[in-house]
């Protein structure tokens, strides 16, 4: 059995060893960067506070009750791991708090984990791009430049389910109204933050929700949840039809600079004998009409042609 004892005793011996030089790597890359101000605050000092209880008990009952050498180390290393998380996590080497007391660091870095403290929570339950949806339901709202009541009661509902801030809303006529462009935007980033195929097929019935809150379906929601159905179902890998490239032509040089500052970064190209400035492909061919129908409204010869 002295045996079998020592051989134990060996093994906590090369476990105290490799935690001394896991430990030592640990701080080690830490303490390298111990004075910036992200890696001060990607630290939970409340887990380190927590471990620090945990491991005092421990480290009384290894060395003074069972005498436990290798085991009292052990807890020691970890005790000093963590005083160097509290000390690093305050922030006390980050250039700009030079000056200030550790005590009104600690104080301060405990209230703002506290502020932190549900996020992973949020993360998983909320859906995948829930500020963007959010954004996508904003601008769908006010396509018709009126906020409906009842549009805002939906908002308000997904805001608290979700846990995202939902800004100051009023009833009524809004100067604010989305645009055609700009609700396709939100979309596209909604979209560019991959969320599930599943989920995307489901926005166009959530949005139909906001189509229909305030019980009248005008003729740009219509065509804006046309528009929609068609990005979601390319974005979940169905089979579309043939897209559609609104083009505008312009006239002359004044034209030109006018439409170089409606589409900041969008080059002319060739097409058809002459330079063309894209605005952009649709899926809907109403939809990408209903586009054309906003630039000839300022003048501009505009024209939906078959996306090579």
């Amino acid at each position: 059995m002295s045996v079998f004892v020592k051989f134990v005793e060996f093994l906590e011996g090369i476990g105290l060893l490799v935690t001394a030089i896991t430990t030592y790597l640990v701080i080690n890359k830490l303490w390298s960067r111990k004075g910036e101000k992200e890696v001060a605050a990607s630290i939970s000092i409340s887990a380190a506070l927590l471990g620090l209880a945990t491991g005092i008990p421990f480290l009384v009952d290894y060395t003074f009750i069972d005498h436990r050498w290798a085991a009292a180390g052990t807890s020691t290393l970890g005790i000093v791991k963590g005083l160097v998380y509290v000390l690093v996590g305050a922030g006390i080497w980050v250039q700009e708090n030079r000056g200030v007391g550790f005590f009104t660091l600690f104080v301060h870095s405990l209230k703002v984990e506290r502020k932190e403290s549900g996020n992973l929570v949020k993360a998983l339950t909320q859906p995948k791009g829930a500020r963007q949806l959010m954004e996508i339901f904003r601008a769908m709202a006010e396509v018709d430049k009126n906020l409906d009541e009842r549009e805002i009661e939906l908002m308000r509902l997904f805001a608290q389910r979700w846990h995202v801030d939902l800004p100051d809303l009023k009833a009524g006529d809004t100067d604010r109204g989305s645009d055609l462009l700009q609700v396709r935007r939100s979309v596209e980033a909604y979209l560019a933050v991959s969320p599930p195929a599943e989920q995307a097929r489901e926005l166009v019935d959530v949005l139909q929700l906001f189509v229909q809150a305030d019980e009248k379906v005008t003729r740009e929601e219509e065509l804006m949840m046309e528009e929609i159905a068609g990005m979601t179902s390319a974005y979940a890998g169905e089979a579309g039809g043939a897209m559609h490239e609104v083009v505008i032509v312009p006239q002359d040089a004044a034209q030109t600079d006018a439409v170089r500052s409606l589409l900041p970064g969008v080059e002319p190209k060739r097409a058809r004998g002459g330079r063309v400035f894209a605005v952009g492909r649709f899926f809907s061919p109403r939809y990408a009409d209903m586009v054309c129908e906003k630039y000839i409204a300022l003048g501009l010869f505009t024209a939906r042609v078959e996306a090579p």
